[in-house]
């Protein structure tokens, strides 16, 4: 990687100086050393992403594939990864396309520009989604020294990372230092300690205004804790009730697709439990208070038991099934 190369050599290679110098760098720079194994994060198809980018490309594993490997989980057939990259992510993905010979891509309007690129490989679907990170303003600052913007690019991608939802979320490594059998040490950035959160075994928010500014996350929140049995910071669970009437602002269809990501988990039964504890499931689908108000008046062999009952069964069934 050019124009940066310097800087994540220095990083990558922090685990390997003294502790006199390697404190000297972490002051300079400002940033807390925290190290894994890059093979932990490799994949095949790293092999052939790496012939799509461009020289000078920085490219950033972030996210939930980072989350997912650190906790060792299972891949199942539903692969999802994503990239920060800073050149253009359309060119990237045209690129992995014409090499593979295969794929979709499709392009979505947000904050920034965000590229997914579909594949399917025998009975594994793999979705590759590319957010673009623009340094050129750093690169090109003649008011810079090397130095100060290898400090802004530090910088910028902690920036990046502060703006996700879920500490647990907010981790990065170097792309290049998981690549193939090359791979090795590498930096972790994380910024809001996600790596301490996913130790501990706490869901907690980045920040409570990245919730605020997309509703959708507090179902998000709830299901992702399930799926990776998880307990909620309290201050989330309190804020989620108490602002649950923030999800009105939201897009129906998003709210409905998290609502059958959550069905579709294997922990629906006490994410459903949770999501009515703090009155959340009952003011998106309004019929619910209907059972709700039948619980509170007969007890224990209620309608919204059966239903969480009924829920736990077909959990528990679908468990069992040979596919």
């Amino acid at each position: 990687m050019l124009g940066i190369e310097r800087l994540l050599q220095k990083l990558l290679n922090r685990q390997n100086q003294d502790k006199s110098q390697r404190k000297d760098f972490e002051e300079e720079f400002q940033i807390n050393t925290k190290y894994v194994h890059g093979m932990l994060f490799y994949n095949t198809y790293f092999d052939y992403l790496m012939k799509a980018l461009d020289k000078d490309t920085v490219c950033l594993i972030v996210g939930g594939w980072i989350r997912d490997r650190l906790l060792n989980r299972p891949l199942g057939k539903s692969i999802d990864i994503d990239f920060i990259i800073t050149t253009d992510p359309l060119k990237v993905a045209k690129r992995l396309k014409s090499i593979l010979g295969k794929g979709s891509i499709f392009k979505f309007e947000k904050d920034k520009d965000i590229v997914s690129f579909i594949f399917y490989e025998n009975q594994y679907k793999y979705r590759f989604d590319f957010s673009y990170m623009d340094i050129s303003d750093i690169l090109n600052n003649p008011n810079l020294d090397f130095y100060d913007k290898e400090k802004e690019i530090i910088n910028r991608i902690e920036e990046d990372l502060l703006t996700r939802d879920f500490t647990i979320n907010a981790m990065a490594i170097v792309f290049d230092d998981a690549v193939g059998l090359g791979a090795t040490q590498t930096v972790l950035f994380d910024p809001s300690n996600g790596l301490e959160d996913l130790q501990n075994g706490v869901l907690r928010p980045v920040s409570l205004k990245n919730i605020e500014e997309d509703p959708v996350r507090i179902l998000r929140g709830f299901r992702i804790a399930g799926q990776l049995d998880l307990e909620i910071d309290k201050q989330f669970l309190k804020w989620s009730k108490e602002n649950r009437s923030l999800l009105d602002k939201s897009p129906k269809e998003r709210i409905r697709d998290e609502i059958l990501k959550i069905f579709d988990s294997s922990e629906a039964n006490e994410t459903v439990k949770k999501l009515v504890d703090y009155d959340i499931f009952q003011y998106i689908i309004p019929e619910m208070e209907n059972l709700i108000k039948i619980k509170n008046s007969i007890g224990v062999n209620d309608p919204l038991n059966h239903l969480l009952k009924t829920i736990s069964q077909i959990e528990s069934f679908l468990k069992k099934k040979v596919i």
